[in-house]
């Protein structure tokens, strides 16, 4: 357990030079005595979850129709293991087993892939301890004490059952499925929705993650691509933001909650991305535990009666606060992605009136970029302390105040994106639930070789709809 809480999901290769970037940056912006002391910051409730007042009336909180025959929730879990995750894999399936599928409140489906070889991205070969080689598809069910404890050291032979081994996925070759391609994820959902119809649909992605930051994957020479999820330590690939969207378009029936069970993918450009793909976001602004969420927790929420995508995704914003007392790194948000072109309009808005005062106000907005609460990247800040130092700041012309009380009130206003988030007691004061990159022009980069501002960023969905954004970005003076 002590190796699982060590481990982080972050990809090895960003993690080590985002720590470069942040021994260079200082606190996510970099060194000047210029910087001076924030007033009036928002400070979010800690151990204490914050939630959004009008969360449970709106229309994604609404329960689905009850349909006999069929089971409350079907989650759809995708595991990458294929990678130094894998210790982690065991822990995680065996507090699913300790649960176990009943086909009335819950079906557990998983596909679940493990290798012996692992070259790509990172500098060892490191693919833990596999119980199995290949890619295997699981309807997990409850298993005795004896089992599940088997299941974490590593011993996996009880999920052999033939009511549990299900077919292997058609995506298969020579045994196993390469789950850094896009159209793996899509079969599986696709596969899985139909197969296993519920009233209501979860689907867990479950791997590394770094927002949507380009990766350079230096140990093939690749090239840069707009990381996402599920790095594929096996065959070097890698599931961009885009194609996560691709990948969840059009499921036999609509996705309620998506979880990414990854490092950093709870930023405005993911859920901008992914507006259309689900109804609820639940997601990390950090970089959580390699032990990820407690499943044992969540999943017997869920069998017990959480009736709605928005108690669903609130279990487990809970469940994985408490899993993790005194952790600084823990955040977690739910998302209500039908609000997300609002945050993209108010964030076109806010980067228009940050590129108007690029020159008159530079103090200000390097002063803003430099407070505000980073994460283990430090380029992604958190998108409302960023607008709120701003807005709060001594002398702020008023289109520009104006401008970032509408990012705030489209997160956390009466209809805004952020329905709910906690984070850990220290570390995380100032987080609200969902950032955004925010270079600074001398800011290496975490995840590859750029200095400020990275050209990939401007092919992401919201670099499209909130063009001043990316504008402002390049624009900045220090």
């Amino acid at each position: 357990m002590a190796f699982n809480q060590r481990l982080k999901r972050t990809t090895l290769l960003g993690a080590a030079i985002g720590l470069f970037g942040l021994v260079v940056s200082g606190c996510g912006g970099g060194a000047s005595s210029n910087v001076g002391p924030v007033q009036g910051r928002f400070v979010s409730p800690g151990t204490t979850p914050f939630v959004n007042s009008a969360s449970l009336s709106r229309a994604v909180c609404q329960a689905n129709q009850i349909q006999s025959g069929r089971a409350k929730w079907t989650v759809l879990i995708y595991i990458n293991a294929a990678n130094n995750l894998q210790p982690d894999s065991l822990l995680n399936v065996a507090q699913m087993a300790s649960v176990g599928s009943d086909g009335t409140n819950l079906n557990i489906v998983v596909q679940w892939k493990q290798a012996d070889v692992c070259p790509y991205f990172s500098s060892v070969n490191n693919c833990g301890n596999p119980s199995f080689i290949g890619t295997h598809r699981y309807y997990i069910l409850k298993h005795s004490q004896a089992d599940v404890t088997a299941i974490q050291n590593g011993d996996t032979s009880s999920l052999e059952d033939p009511q549990e081994r299900l077919p292997d996925p058609s995506t298969n070759v020579n045994g196993t499925s390469d789950m850094g391609d896009w159209k793996t994820l899509q079969n599986f959902i696709q596969w899985g929705a139909a197969h296993y119809p519920a009233d209501n649909l979860a689907v867990v992605v479950w791997d590394h993650g770094s927002g949507a930051l380009p990766v350079l994957n230096r140990s093939v020479g690749k090239g840069i691509v707009t990381r996402a999820v599920s790095q594929d330590s096996n065959t070097g690939n890698q599931i961009t933001t885009p194609q996560l969207a691709e990948a969840l378009a059009n499921p036999p029936q609509p996705i309620d909650d998506l979880v990414l069970d990854c490092s950093l993918q709870c930023t405005a450009e993911v859920a901008y991305e992914l507006r259309n793909s689900a109804k609820v976001l639940v997601a990390s602004e950090e970089s959580p535990p390699g032990a990820g969420y407690p499943y044992n927790v969540w999943l017997n929420d869920l069998k017990s009666g959480s009736a709605n995508p928005c108690t669903a995704g609130q279990s487990l914003l809970n469940d994985m606060l408490a899993a993790y007392p005194g952790y600084t790194d823990i955040t977690q948000s739910m998302i209500d992605l039908s609000q997300m072109t609002n945050v993209a309009s108010a964030i076109n808005t806010f980067g228009s009136a940050l590129l108007n005062h690029v020159s008159d106000q530079t103090n200000l907005e390097y002063n803003a970029r430099f407070n505000s609460q980073y994460f283990e990247f430090p380029e992604y800040k958190d998108l409302y302390d960023f607008a709120d130092i701003v807005r709060t700041s001594a002398g702020v012309p008023t289109d520009l105040q104006t401008a970032a009380a509408g990012v705030e009130n489209s997160l956390l206003g009466t209809n805004g994106a952020i329905m709910s988030f906690v984070h850990g007691a220290t570390g995380q004061t100032y987080s609200s639930g969902l950032s955004i990159y925010l270079p600074g022009p001398q800011e290496p980069s975490s995840v590859d070789t750029s200095v400020g501002y990275d050209p990939v960023y401007s092919s992401l969905a919201l670099s499209q709809a909130a063009p001043e954004w990316p504008l402002f970005l390049q624009a900045q003076k220090q």
